[in-house]
Formats: C-alpha cells, structure tokens, sequence
C-alpha cells in the first residue's frame, strides 16, 4: 500500500527546476533596474553633477561621475576574478556550495537595500559606486553557485530547454520590475506612490522595491537547492590551498581538458561583448538617439521582452542541434545587425535592429552556460563555473573599452556599436576552430560520447 508520505518524499526529490529559473527572475532585477537602466544612472548622472552650474560644468562632473562608477566597477571585476575561482573550489571540495549561495545572495539583498542612503548630492558619488560595485561582486558570485545547479537539476536531453527557461524568466521578470518600477516611482515624476524628486527620493526608494524583488525570488532556490556532496570531505581547506589546487587543476586541464580551456577563453570574448549590448544600451538610447528616461525604461522592457522571446526558443534549439551551432549562429546574427545599426542612424533602425540584436544574446548566453556543463567532469562543475566567471572578468575590459576607443576615434557615440561587434567577432573567431565533439552537438548524442 501506499503510505501517506509518499507523495511528499516524491515532492522533496523532485528536481527544483521553477525554483532555479525563478532565481533568474529575482536576480535580473539588479542588472536591469540598478546596473543598466535606472539607479547607476542616477548616481553618475544626477548625483555626480549636483550642484553644477553650466552646460560644461554638468558634463565634466557626469563624465566624472561616470569614471568614478567604471573605476569601482573594475575594482569589483578584480575581486570576482580572484574569489570565483577560489570559493567554486571550496564548494566543490567542502561541500560549501549551497551555503555560498545563500550567503552571497542575501549580501546582495543587504547591499542593494542600503542604496537609499545615496543622497542627491556629489559628496555621495562615491558611496553609490562602491555599492554598486559591491552589489556586482555578490550577484556574481551568487550566480557561479547557481549555474552549478544546472546539471544537477536537468539531464543532457532536457539542458537546454532547462536552462534556456530560466533565461527567459530572468528577461521576463526584468520587463515586469521595470514596469513597475516606471509606474510606481518614474512616470510621470513621483509614480503612482507619490514620492516626490525632493533629495533624489522619488529614485533612492527603488532599491528597496529591488531588494524585496530579488528576496521573493531567489528565496525558493536558496530553500530547495539540491544537496552538493563534498569532493575531499576529509581534506581541511584553507584559501592557501584553494589557490594553490586551482593552479594544479588549470595545468592538469592544460594537459587533460584542453577543449575546455580554449572555450574559457573564446566565450569570455563573446560573452563580454554580449554583456556590453545590454550595459551600454541606456548610454546609447540617451547619447546618441536623444531618448528621454521614461523612454529608456520602455525601450528597456520591449528589449527583454525579445530577449525573453529569443532564450525561450533558443533553449529549444539548444536541445535539437546543441550548443555550438547556437552560439556561432546568434553570434553571426549579432555582427549583422550590429553593422546595420552602424551604417543606419536613424531611430527606427536602432529600435527594429536594436531589439533583432536582443533576440540572439539571450540563446548565446544559455547555450553557452550549458556548454560549460557538458564540457566539466562530474564534481567539478562549481570550480569550473568559478574559472567561468574569472576568464569573464579577466576579459571583461574588452567591450566597454572597445566601445569608448571607437567612439574616441570616431567622436560619434553611436560609432561605439562597432567596438561591440569586433569583440564578439573575435570571440566568434576563437571558438569555431574549437573541436567540441559531442559536447557541442545535439543532446541525445551526450551519453553516447560519456
């Protein structure tokens, strides 16, 4: 007979599949709200140039306030390159990795929540960067542990569709938190809830809407995440000797995973030139097509309405065909329409184009996630998410500075798309030659090569 339990012991074992992809959903609040579209901007453009009188005047300090928050930024990308690495180690070896992932996803919480404290004045630029900054740290930490979830979670056949999901629910979650965000706080300069502009408060009181946001969403995941055994349980672990078993796994993969180090390298190229897209998308928007806040916002959401689109389908294909033709594919498709933008600079071009762009990132971004999956032995997929993130960081100059030197050359912001498009082309570059074999192939071929 059937006891009682039995449907709650086959609830506990079954895979948190919504719980993972609704942590992307929580997540994606920061990138779009605090990081791209909203409160970075306030703190280098209306923090930074407080007080400022003059047309030259305000643009010295926000040029300032834009240096400052770069600056921190790259401070941050210095302290993920060195923790990525080292905390996967000891989440794969201790045992550690869900713990890691309530703490750094919490700290997120904590920091985005401290935000408010941001005042309208230019004595706090430097305050708004390194929390923002901080934030960046946390939030990519949090996600090294959540990727390592993945295979945990999904088999070779179903990975894609797995992971392409969650994209998709991060872009989803980000339309409705802008949207929100645009009511309730922005349009038409209090929002519905009435907090006026006075000492910047109608914009210091989104990141505690964020930070309730991400809570409610990463909460899930952070309760039902599944069990991650330890690798060397009897082995005591200090950060000496993570470092030091990182150095001995990158020359014993040097020697035995080859494959994996080249796609390390190749997708951190890409994938910085796919993080450049969406993180300069609001400085293009405004310096270039003349687009007011409100209508950076909508532009926003309609951008992860697509992206949403895109990933949701590209998991699919990932299934079908596998990883590798998804990322040449999307990657080719993103070069295109990147040019077309270029050679067009009328404001329906950058809308149509702009938004076709959007359609791919999303698919690269997950196909390459499940990529890593496929390509790590079993144990060791946190240490190899952790060197994910670190070649990321390592590389992550390469977007951002692409885009400020071609619109340095050419004194043209909008010229700056063409620094993009040469970085995911060397990225594109790099990876083809890479022999994957059946890791780079459709799913049901998987097995078959383990």
């Amino acid at each position: 007979m059937t006891t009682p339990s039995a449907p709650q012991a086959a609830a506990r074992k079954r895979p948190p599949v919504i719980p993972f992809a609704l942590w992307d959903g929580g997540m994606s609040a920061f990138s779009s709200v605090i990081l791209t579209f909203v409160f970075a901007t306030y703190v280098a453009s209306a923090v930074a140039a407080e007080g400022a009188v003059g047309d030259e005047a305000i643009k010295a300090a926000q040029d300032h306030g834009s240096q400052v928050l770069t600056t921190w930024q790259s401070i941050g990308a210095v302290a993920i390159a060195l923790l990525a690495p080292l905390l996967g180690n000891l989440a794969d070896r201790g045992g550690a990795r869900n713990m890691l992932l309530r703490v750094t996803t919490i700290a997120t919480v904590v920091v985005v929540a401290l935000m408010p404290l941001v005042a309208l004045d230019s004595d706090y630029l430097t305050l708004g960067a390194v929390l923002i900054a901080l934030a960046v740290v946390f939030s990519e930490l949090a996600g090294v542990f959540v990727n390592s979830v993945l295979p945990e979670i999904s088999t070779p056949e179903n990975r894609g569709r797995i992971s392409g999901t969650a994209w998709a629910v991060g872009y989803w979650g980000s339309i409705v938190c802008l949207g929100m965000v645009l009511v309730l706080f922005v349009m038409p300069g209090t929002g519905i809830l009435g907090i006026t502009d006075e000492n910047g408060w109608n914009y210091r009181a989104i990141p505690l809407f964020v930070a309730l946001w991400i809570l409610v969403g990463t909460l899930p995941l952070m309760l039902r995440a599944p069990r991650h055994p330890a690798s060397a349980p009897e082995e005591r672990w200090n950060p000496w000797q993570g470092y030091a078993s990182i150095v001995r796994r990158v020359i014993r993969a040097f020697r035995e995973e080859p494959v994996m180090l080249q796609y390390l390298v190749a997708s951190a190229i890409y994938r910085d030139g796919l993080g450049a897209v969406f993180s300069i998308a609001g400085v293009l928007a405004a310096n270039a097509y003349g687009f007011s806040t409100v209508e950076i916002i909508i532009f926003g959401i309609a951008a992860n309405l697509v992206a949403g689109i895109g990933v949701f389908l590209g998991g699919r294909i990932d299934d079908r065909v596998g990883p590798r033709p998804v990322i040449i594919g999307g990657c080719a498709g993103i070069i295109v329409l990147g040019l077309v933008v270029l050679a067009f600079g009328s404001t329906a071009v950058f809308w149509v184009a702009g938004l076709a762009i959007c359609l791919f990132v999303g698919p690269v971004q997950s196909a390459s996630r499940n990529l890593l999956t496929r390509l790590s032995q079993p144990g060791r997929e946190t240490e190899n998410f952790g060197l994910y993130a670190t070649t990321g960081r390592a590389l992550g100059f390469l977007g951002t500075a692409a885009f400020s030197a071609t619109v340095a050359i050419f004194q043209d912001t909008r010229t700056g798309i063409l620094g993009i498009v040469i970085v995911v082309a060397l990225g594109l570059v790099a990876f083809v030659p890479i022999r994957l074999g059946a890791a780079g192939r459709a799913a049901t071929t998987v097995r078959t090569a383990r």
